[in-house]
């Protein structure tokens, strides 16, 4: 059919350009973010491109629906406003055509956006947890850059390293603060190295001076000191995780974005049935978001292009919020899953429907029946 293949076409387009543009944009917030913790400590600067690349994968499915629901609505949009929309009608062109069409077009994109979510959502969550997890276990003094002040993995100490480590390991010029034994130690040295003892990390300093005080009390202690050794936080490796092996972890202990969406259905841990709840709705939300695209786009005739995009977006907007909400309402057992599912995407089919009778002036003819009775009385 002529005007299928053409409507297809087009959706083609628009869809191409809304997501370069889109994904250009969330890729962009995500490297000035990622660049930000990177720069401090929060992440190792040798993973911001992994980083990078696993949060896109997560919020990929969130701009396919965007990018879905906008190349829709552009394309009837510019249909109507070049009046090509009467001409089809005139040639007996349905409402039902049109959504056959924009089906047609939608169902590749509604399966990958369903795959990214039920799948490669938890798997990306998963990996950018034990990178992130992988990188906090490190030892302390291999996370401290050099000319810059760096806290532990507890939070209790301060590093800072005026050289960083050159042959063998050793660095320059060492400063830690130390607040882990209730007291205020600050520890100055020439040079320092990680070795490991009895098999724990220490690092070991060399030719320096400690000066130990209680917070509000005069009890100051100086000691100098040719070689003082310093016990690091452990490094651990990740059991199961970072293994691969599924079995050895305990999912109940992970957060509910890891989990795998085939454990998800399980009614004693209402967590994971909010958190399948936001991962079926979100394919739910791109096929009724993409279908409602076409009778907004009939009021663009009268709101013009800008009206119609703002709409749009409120739609969009109201609809990924009822999303969120529904996760929480389930995850406090303030509604059962089965309830909200029909709650929200059930209203969703309703608004699309409501939209769909607009159009074909049906709020025209109940206006006027209820004028003409008016009258009457």
């Amino acid at each position: 059919m002529l005007l299928d293949l053409t409507l297809r076409r087009e959706m083609s387009r628009n869809f191409g350009g809304t997501f370069t543009v889109l994904f250009t944009v969330v890729i962009t917030l995500m490297l000035i973010r990622i660049l930000g913790q990177a720069s401090e400590g929060q992440a190792s600067p040798q993973d911001v491109f992994v980083l990078i690349g696993l949060t896109a994968l997560s919020y990929l499915q969130l701009v396919l629906t965007l990018s879905l629901f906008l190349a829709v609505l552009l394309t009837f949009t510019r249909v109507w406003r070049d009046s090509e929309m009467t001409i089809w009608r005139t040639t007996g062109v349905g409402k039902m055509a049109l959504l056959q069409s924009v089906l047609r077009f939608s169902w590749p994109i509604l399966l990958l956006i369903a795959a990214l979510t039920l799948f490669a959502w938890p798997w990306a969550n998963q990996q950018t947890s034990a990178l992130r997890t992988r990188f906090e276990q490190r030892s302390d003094i291999s996370r401290v850059a050099p000319g810059q002040f760096r806290e532990s993995a507890s939070g209790k100490r301060v590093f800072f390293i005026d050289k960083g480590a050159q042959a063998g390991g050793v660095a320059r010029d060492i400063f830690i603060r130390d607040d882990s034994s209730g007291r205020t130690v600050v520890t100055t040295a020439q040079s320092a190295q990680v070795q490991r003892i009895d098999g724990q990390p220490y690092l070991v300093l060399s030719n320096g001076n400690r000066y130990a005080h209680t917070p509000g009390q005069a009890d100051y202690t100086i000691t100098a000191f040719r070689t003082f050794e310093l016990r690091l936080d452990a490094s651990t490796g990740l059991a199961g995780m970072s293994s691969g092996k599924a079995g050895q972890v305990n999912w109940l202990a992970q957060p509910n974005r890891n989990v795998p969406t085939e454990y998800l259905l399980n009614p004693a841990v209402p967590p994971w049935l909010g958190e399948l709840s936001w991962r079926i709705g979100v394919p739910l939300s791109a096929a009724l978001l993409a279908l409602m695209a076409l009778p907004l786009a009939a009021g663009s005739v009268r709101t013009g292009r800008a009206g119609s995009l703002i709409a749009a977006l409120l739609i969009y907007l109201i609809y990924t919020n009822f999303l969120n909400m529904l996760q929480g309402w389930i995850t406090n057992r303030q509604l059962a899953f089965g309830p909200g599912l029909l709650l929200v995407h059930g209203g969703a089919v309703l608004a699309l429907l409501l939209l769909l009778w607009r159009g074909d002036g049906g709020l025209r003819r109940v206006w006027a029946v209820l004028s003409r009775r008016g009258a009457a009385t």
